[in-house]
């Protein structure tokens, strides 16, 4: 099953395997704490954007889910995280669309941690 320009859902040679699920979640009753790894280098190519922009849009839906919002009320900046994980090897030119999806975080009340990671 293809998802638009994004590819399959789970694309295990990608550097972004699974578009449609959260890498790591560590819930509170008072919020929550989410992070994205991308451990192998992104490239910049039509098919990486689309799948970290899908993978971008499932981390905000979570945040803003009906289900999130009765548990925890609307989401703030000292219980709501998004943590990303990102290969230093990526593209520059995605390094920087990941900086641009994090920069917007904190206007839907979500603070956003970004890290270069090196592999192997």
């Amino acid at each position: 099953m293809c998802h638009d320009d994004a590819g399959p859902l789970e694309d295990v040679e990608h550097p972004i395997p699974r578009i449609d699920t959260l890498d790591t979640e560590l819930t509170t009753e008072r919020g929550a704490y989410i992070g994205m790894v991308i451990a192998t280098p992104l490239k910049d190519d039509a098919i990486s954007r689309a799948r970290l922009q899908r993978k971008f849009e499932v981390y905000l839906s979570y945040f803003a889910s009906r289900e999130y919002r009765e548990r925890c009320g609307p989401p703030l900046p000292d219980r709501s995280k998004i943590y990303l994980n990102i290969h230093a090897s990526s593209d520059q030119s995605m390094i920087q669309l990941v900086e641009s999806y994090m920069a917007q975080l904190p206007d839907n009340g979500i603070t956003p941690v970004m890290k270069l990671i090196h592999g192997n």
